[in-house]
């Protein structure tokens, strides 16, 4: 297949891709969790869809690139954070279609994600779009496994507002603290912005040393929210805190007064 857009492939569930992509991540305990041992694999892309405000609908792709066929059932869920964690609900804003497919090896599948309410009032609105594999009678176990394992894959969605456009391309407004709690240290960053932070390369420098919090993907702070990660073991979490916000160059977040 020629001029394909740069895929995303995931051959296990906890993989973490290069930083300008997306690992795939588990929902909340209230959705089952995949294995990591699922021999399974696939393709998808683009790896951070959109849907614009002047446009309805997003297209995302699936491609088998295995030997066997596989069935998947795709989801959109409402995206939130709260107490720094990760929400996900039911939502009847954006629809997947179609939600169950087969695909053969070899073969792709365009999956269209039709927003089916007018854009956002505000510049955007976040989902995440998951997909599952569905086990079926030809679907190879893991070794000496005696149930059959399953992949989940978690892609976030944007819904832009129709003139949101300028604003979803300047640099969200962050702030970070240091918090200790229950004997362990975390990370607290806050998001004051109208768009969405995507954070990785994420590492605290001082008196020109660097201390790697994370390298790749850390996480992402939606809107308005404030998300919360532990500190590894060994982090001086002392002087400025640095990160690659959505992509771009490396930037300095603002410490919040203690």
């Amino acid at each position: 297949m020629k001029n394909r857009p740069p895929l995303y492939g995931i051959s296990r569930l906890l993989s973490i891709a290069a930083p300008t992509l997306l690992s795939a991540t588990l929902l909340s305990a209230d959705i089952p969790p995949a294995s990591a041992q699922s021999p399974g694999s696939l393709l998808i892309w683009p790896v951070s869809p959109v849907i614009e405000g002047d446009q309805p609908a997003a297209a995302l792709w699936l491609e088998n690139p295995g030997k066997t066929p596989i069935t998947l059932q795709v989801r959109v869920y409402a995206w939130a954070q709260q107490n720094g964690e990760n929400v996900y609900a039911a939502q009847q804003d954006i629809l997947g279609t179609p939600p169950i497919l087969s695909i053969a090896p070899g073969e792709r599948q365009l999956i269209r994600l039709t927003r089916l309410v007018p854009p956002p009032g505000v510049p955007e609105k976040p989902y995440r779009v998951i997909v599952d594999q569905i086990p079926t009678a030809d679907t190879p176990a893991a070794t000496g496994a005696a149930v059959t394992f399953r992949m989940r894959y978690s892609l976030p969605l944007f819904s832009y507002a129709e003139k949101s456009a300028e604003m979803n391309k300047n640099a969200p407004a962050l702030a970070w603290r240091q918090v200790s709690e229950s004997g362990g240290r975390f990370i607290e960053i806050r998001n004051a912005s109208g768009s969405h932070a995507r954070l990785s390369n994420v590492a605290f420098s001082s008196s020109g040393k660097r201390s790697q919090v994370a390298e790749g993907l850390f996480g992402y702070v939606l809107p308005g929210a404030t998300m919360r990660w532990p500190l590894p073991d060994g982090v001086d979490a002392r002087g400025e805190l640095m990160a690659t916000l959505n992509g771009k160059a490396m930037a300095r977040i603002e410490r919040l007064p203690q």
